[in-house]
């Protein structure tokens, strides 16, 4: 029965672990590198990495338990790759402006100072005409 069971498990292994593989791709995948300092505004700055290989730099960023890289190449070792770890909220997470209620616009309210006085009539005629030379 132990052989059974053995087989059994070897052979849950063995379908199991192109799925694992597939899953390690996806995860990797999300991993967004930039050089550009804009993109990860907004986003929690999680630590440094460093390698020479992206797939090991891409494992890295993800072991830290981030999901972007700010990419920068030092002057000292041009063969290394330096990451700025980023954990960044997802696409369209922001904040959500509601959509304006249907119908029409409410009235304005009523001025405080009540109506607007009216000009006088003497302040509606126009000015005399100046005194001719």
């Amino acid at each position: 029965m132990t052989r059974l069971t053995a087989v059994t498990v070897s052979a849950l292994l063995a379908l199991a672990s192109p799925a694992l593989g597939q899953d390690e791709r996806a995860i990797l995948g999300r991993v967004r590198f930039t050089t550009d300092p804009r993109v990860p505004v907004g986003c929690t700055r999680i630590g440094i990495v460093r390698d020479d290989s992206i797939k090991d730099l891409r494992r890295k960023v993800v072991k830290a338990g981030g999901d972007t890289a700010l990419l920068s190449f030092p002057a000292e070792d041009l063969e290394k790759i330096d990451a700025q770890v980023f954990r960044c909220p997802p696409p369209g997470s922001g904040p959500r402006i509601p959509p304006p209620p249907a119908g029409a616009p409410p009235p304005p309210p009523p001025s405080s100072q009540g109506p607007a006085p009216q000009p006088s009539p003497a302040a509606q005629q126009p000015p005399p005409p100046p005194p001719s030379r």
